[in-house]
């Protein structure tokens, strides 16, 4: 075999690579602006009015398809929307975990809460444009099913059973009880967040400060309230209501 023969093949399959890596690149990038355009305009104008030709328009594709051939349609978009944000914000609550535990102090209710919701403020600090999906997923809490609650277990990664769990063992109440006020402040966060993004509230300087304080104070006392003689009689009435 001669020598030309063997660097016309490299060549060939040197430009077959190239041309690989070209298309794979091309098609990040309009996986990406298609995110980046729902993003803005579930923000905008909300989930539902926001049309699957409205998305590619603002993404700038022409081809119809492209939409469908990234995410299998508008749920896939939302559910990689969801998984790209999610993941951000999994990786932030990792990083305070590993900083609460460092500190040495007292894992308390409300240090706990703070660790729940303070990581997409804190990526807003550093991001503005993450307050984009801040408007978005407070829409979630409304959707048909538990969508905001399904997402949030597969996409927020580990972390977020992690906090859950610890407020849980800090508790004096029943599983049953702890589960659903720990659900109860979750959506209580994600709505808070959400609303201070729709108004344009600021996510820094003292009134965000006062604001998320007194977003802890009352998650905490959602969390650690006494629990009345009503809710302790249908506990008492339900399979699952154990002390």
């Amino acid at each position: 075999m001669s020598l030309g023969t063997l660097v016309g093949r490299g060549t060939t399959v040197s430009i077959s690579a190239s041309a690989r890596t070209a298309t794979s690149s091309a098609g990040e990038s309009t996986r990406g602006a298609l995110l980046r355009a729902a993003e803005r305009l579930f923000a905008e104008l909300g989930i539902g009015p926001t049309s699957t030709r409205a998305i590619l328009r603002e993404a700038g594709q022409r081809n119809e398809s492209a939409l469908h051939y990234h995410f299998g349609g508008r749920e896939g978009l939302i559910d990689a929307l969801y998984s790209e944000r999610g993941a951000q914000i999994a990786l932030e609550r990792e990083r305070m975990l590993r900083e609460l535990d460092a500190s040495g102090e007292a894992q308390d209710v409300r240090r706990l809460c703070a660790v729940a919701v303070l990581p997409p403020v804190r990526i807003v600090r550093r991001d503005p444009e993450f307050a984009l999906f801040l408007k978005v997923v407070g829409q979630l809490a409304f959707l048909p099913s538990d969508a905001l609650q399904d997402r949030a277990r597969r996409y927020t990664g580990a972390s977020v059973q992690e906090v859950s769990a610890r407020i849980r063992a800090q508790l004096p109440i029943s599983e049953v009880l702890a589960d659903r006020r720990i659900e109860l402040m979750h959506r209580m966060a994600v709505l808070a967040l959400s609303q201070r993004a729709l108004s344009g509230g600021s996510f820094e300087g003292h009134d965000a400060d006062l604001f998320f304080d007194t977003l802890l104070d009352a998650m905490a006392a959602v969390l650690e309230g006494p629990v009345s003689p009503a809710t302790e009689r249908e506990l008492a009435n339900s399979r699952g209501g154990r002390r």
